[in-house]
């Protein structure tokens, strides 16, 4: 095995992320996004693997999408390491989700110089970020009452506290709601006379969108529609599957104090800690969160965290909540694709530097590389790659 981590190259992982960093969204670049898929099934054909390629659709949207997949030649229930490879728009998605991509190929390439005795599958998904279908519909609807312009700006800073404000209400109401629609009817309600009458009726059209929606039924539905699709497909073919690596916005550490902050439910005395401070207020940990599924599988990441070979500094969270549960009391931890493993009670993990609870250029232009630290993202590589060995 050490042998194996010390084959992991930092230099490979920044290629990577060179070569994906750049918008990739079905609506706005749609070429680039394809041509990224291209670079992963390449990429995973010379290191020798066995690729297939996993297409689906979304309803309402003319086009077919593609979740990139390779494996070992091992044997039994399969350890699947996952990342997405779309991005918002205007992002270059150099964190969300280069590093993952970049991590995700290293240890595939890695693992594949070996012999493993078990089997190991590597699946880039696609849309994890959003329905197209869906992204197309509020785009028309903000262009047409003149929230937003062809370019997705708001058309003034009034519409923009507006449409922020809103955005934090419908958060406020969400869990106390069953469902989106009636949140938005809350935070519409509660803004009150502030909203002239073409924000009213903006706002109660996107009401009517939201419609059917809740916390539990979202993934699949308004994101996360790669990963949904290949879980429902391989759950109808007896697919068997031991435990998940689901690799997530990973690349960005901070040294500051108060940089690393949490989302609502979720405390810091909930984390078994290693190689970081015990208030968790300085970013320079990798997050790890896993369901009431999951124990065996944190447990074995965490170890290979600790090896002397890797010495990753980790915060892991792996309690006995169930899918349901997280959906209601911490729903920020279902934003990545292992949310659709969990919900079919499959032992996954969620990996990740925690995004926007730490990263201040999540879902922004100045997503780019230069923000990455590349010995950090290694040490998450060489963990990723030990458990892969030990299961």
């Amino acid at each position: 095995m050490e042998s194996m981590l010390i084959s992991v190259d930092p230099e490979r992982i920044y290629k990577h992320i060179l070569r994906t960093e750049s918008e990739k969204h079905a609506l706005y670049s749609l070429e680039r996004m394809e041509a990224c898929a291209d670079y992963i099934l390449a990429e995973f054909e010379s290191y020798g693997l066995n690729t297939n390629v996993h297409e689906f659709q979304v309803e309402g949207f003319d086009h077919t999408f593609r979740n990139i997949e390779a494996s070992t030649k091992g044997e039994g229930p399969e350890l699947i390491i996952v990342s997405h490879y779309d991005t918002i728009r205007h992002a270059p998605g150099a964190n969300d989700n280069g590093s993952a991509i970049a991590v995700m190929l290293e240890a595939a390439r890695v693992l594949s110089m070996g012999e493993p005795s078990g089997n190991v599958r590597f699946i880039s998904f696609n849309l994890e970020e959003t329905n197209p279908s869906r992204a197309q519909q509020m785009a028309k609807l903000a262009l047409e009452h003149g929230v937003r312009d062809e370019n997705g700006r708001y058309t003034s800073w009034h519409i923009s506290q507006k449409m922020e404000w809103f955005s934090l209400l419908h958060s406020k109401f969400v869990t106390e709601s069953k469902t989106y629609a009636e949140a938005a009817a809350k935070a519409i309600t509660e803004m009150g006379n502030e909203l002239s009458s073409e924000e009213r009726n903006y706002l109660e059209e996107i009401q009517t969108l939201l419609s059917g929606i809740n916390l539990t039924s979202w993934p699949g539905t308004t994101a996360l529609m790669g990963s949904s699709a290949w879980v429902r497909d391989a759950l109808q073919r007896g697919h068997s599957v031991k435990g998940v690596l689901c690799l997530e916005t990973m690349g960005y550490i901070s040294s500051k104090n108060n940089s690393q902050h949490f989302p609502e439910g979720m405390d810091p005395s909930m984390f078994k800690i290693y190689g970081t401070e015990s208030e968790l207020k300085t970013g320079d940990f990798l997050a790890v969160v896993g369901d009431c599924n999951s124990e065996l599988l944190a447990k074995a990441f965490c170890e290979h965290c600790r090896r002397e070979s890797v010495q990753l500094p980790y915060a892991c969270l792996q309690e006995d909540f169930t899918y349901e549960q997280a959906a209601h009391i911490m729903y920020d931890i279902l934003r990545s694709d292992h949310a659709p493993f969990w919900r079919e009670n499959i032992p996954a993990l969620l990996l990740t530097d925690t995004a926007n609870f730490r990263y201040p250029y999540y879902h922004t232009p100045a997503d780019t590389i230069d923000k990455l630290d590349f010995d950090f993202l290694a040490k998450i590589c060489k963990a990723v790659v030990a458990t892969a060995l030990s299961l």
